[in-house]
């Protein structure tokens, strides 16, 4: 089921791109036109907020918005706890919490201003406030259904393969204690609060720090070439972990003061979409029917 998900997520990925490669072909010419001059545009029917497509991105962009709270049911109601893997549904959560907010501003014509600004601002903010949550969220060791590891069943984890990795390669306890030096987490730990950015920086980097991390160990160990490849993934993969150990504590408390954010905004333009619709539906702004 994994990856019939992933292909469908990769399916839609790629669907969207192109319906929004055509938006754009299609509407960049109204859209750049001057907002005084747009009634008079031979498209102003079709592309304003409240024209036929115009109308139609709202209402796909806003149901996709709403569609993406179901992820906060899966997570916080009993009855829907069986439902499938939390990763799974995070992936479109995200996949919503994408495309809905592009769609809308679409809608929008690019035009703020009013009570709706105040939900789209805040629609915003949820969507990028979201990119900082997924990478706190998934710097969090968590079993395969979702579920978040305790502290000390990760370090078991970390343990059982770090000691497999040095008896199978013949490492030294030295060799080892090198890899947790060049991993980067005594300075992600010691930075505190402030790790999350020396993390950020260390995965910008982490091509060239893997490379690196690589050339020193293998200077200190002799891997045949049958071996290399499995030995390169076993290293990272103990120096990944290394970090997220170094990262546990500040990125509890920083997914803590990410829900304190992320949920006002989000409860905010839910509120006041709503209103919006409420208003447009009263107003006689129907779409095609």
């Amino acid at each position: 089921m994994k990856k019939i998900h992933k292909i469908i997520l990769t399916l839609l990925t790629l669907g969207f791109i192109l319906f929004t490669i055509w938006i754009i072909i299609e509407s960049s010419d109204y859209l750049f036109t001057d907002q005084l001059m747009r009634p008079h545009h031979a498209d102003h029917k079709l592309w304003k907020p409240g024209g036929k497509i115009g109308h139609g991105l709202g209402i796909l962009g806003g149901s996709m918005m709403i569609i993406m709270f179901v992820y906060s049911l899966r997570k916080r109601i009993k009855f829907f706890r069986n439902w499938g893997n939390l990763p799974t549904w995070l992936n479109y959560h995200i996949f919503l919490g994408i495309t809905g907010p592009i769609l809308v501003t679409f809608h929008t014509a690019l035009k703020f201003g009013g009570l709706v600004s105040i939900s789209y601002w805040s629609m915003i903010a949820v969507a990028l406030s979201g990119f900082i949550g997924r990478y706190i969220y998934i710097k969090i060791p968590h079993h395969v259904n979702g579920k978040e590891l305790t502290r000390n069943d990760f370090n078991s984890k970390v343990n059982e393969i770090t000691e497999k990795f040095k008896i199978d390669y013949d490492l030294s306890n030295e060799t080892i204690g090198i890899i947790y030096s060049l991993s980067g987490g005594n300075q992600i730990e010691k930075n505190g609060m402030w790790g999350v950015f020396t993390l950020f920086f260390i995965d910008l980097t982490g091509w060239f720090r893997r490379k690196h991390i690589i050339s020193v160990i293998q200077e200190t160990t002799k891997i045949s070439n049958s071996d290399l490849k499995e030995f390169q993934f076993s290293l990272m993969q103990i120096v990944k972990m290394n970090r997220q150990i170094a990262f546990w504590n500040t990125a509890q408390k920083l997914f803590h003061y990410w829900h304190v954010i992320h949920k006002p905004f989000a409860y905010t333009m839910l509120v006041i979409m709503f209103i919006h619709i409420a208003i447009a539906v009263s107003l006689g702004y129907t779409w095609i029917y």
